[in-house]
């Protein structure tokens, strides 16, 4: 893994929400919703009003979720603007079975080689399921933080540590909501080599519809529009543009992420098409 796309892969700021399963099973995903844990069930009410709550959001370490995404280095035709349907509301069909199943799960930090390295973390994910690399988050009663990036494994020599928070997620998260998040990698490390970096993410909740799955439909989802820039010491910087499908309980359902250098809002190909499946 090359320096560069270790550092890219944090500015595409990888988010892991829950893992879910529907109480009554079918289609229409809403109601109780439970996440399944070795040693406890944890209850999710959602409303499907629209706004997610930090209530309908749960960020719990040893939660699991499976995806389909597209193979590591290979590009793939997305549709990220959706259709209008019947009634009115946008609609995005992702019942595409194709891809890799993949499974990620929320690790606990307590204990892990990183642990001292970042005061507060909750949880540590893949920021990419096709990648050895974790992102380091801490969910708060108003937000999902993202305190920065490692390797799986201390001889991996990998750490990227922000000078502050980035907020991924602010609650309640509704349509309209924007904001602007800057922070710069501390003393930061990729395969022994040091490397520095100062990342902006612009965030903003710019659709909400409704999401078609091959198992589920979810029918009042809001899409995140993250675009992210990285400014380096030395070398041209980057940009890349991610939408994540965000729903009450379940957290993330899809994630559409852009080639870099990626300026138009709406594009047809990605580098990662991610959907929660079976």
């Amino acid at each position: 893994m090359t320096i560069r796309r270790v550092v890219l892969i944090v500015g595409a700021c990888i988010l892991s929400a829950s893992c879910v399963m529907s109480e009554v099973p079918g289609r229409d995903a809403g109601g109780d919703v439970y996440v399944p844990l070795p040693d406890a069930m944890v209850q999710c009410r959602g409303n499907n009003d629209g706004v997610i709550d930090r209530s309908e959001v749960v960020f719990v370490p040893g939660a699991e979720a499976s995806y389909r995404v597209n193979p590591a280095g290979v590009g793939v035709i997305v549709d990220t603007m959706g259709a209008m349907g019947a009634g009115g509301a946008r609609v995005w069909d992702f019942t595409s079975t194709a891809g890799e199943l993949v499974t990620l799960r929320l690790t606990e930090v307590s204990g892990q080689w990183f642990e001292r390295s970042f005061a507060g973390a909750q949880y540590a994910a893949r920021l990419d399921p096709r990648e050895a690399t974790l992102g380091v988050y801490r969910a708060t009663d108003t937000a999902l933080e993202l305190l920065g990036a490692v390797g799986e494994v201390e001889s991996s020599r990998t750490m990227l540590r922000y000078d502050n928070p980035v907020a991924l997620l602010r609650f309640p998260l509704r349509m309209g909501d924007t904001w602007t998040s800057t922070a710069m990698t501390v003393e930061g490390m990729v395969d022994g080599t040091p490397v520095a970096s100062r990342d902006t993410y612009a965030l903003t909740v710019d659709a909400r519809g409704e999401v078609r799955l091959g198992a589920l439909t979810f029918r009042d989802a809001l899409r995140l529009r993250i675009e992210t820039t990285q400014v380096f010491p030395a070398g041209p910087g980057r940009r890349r543009i991610q939408y994540l499908w965000m729903t009450e309980c379940y957290g993330e359902v899809a994630r559409i992420t852009s080639m870099d250098g990626q300026v138009a809002t709406e594009f047809t190909t990605a580098r990662e098409f991610r959907r929660l499946g079976f």
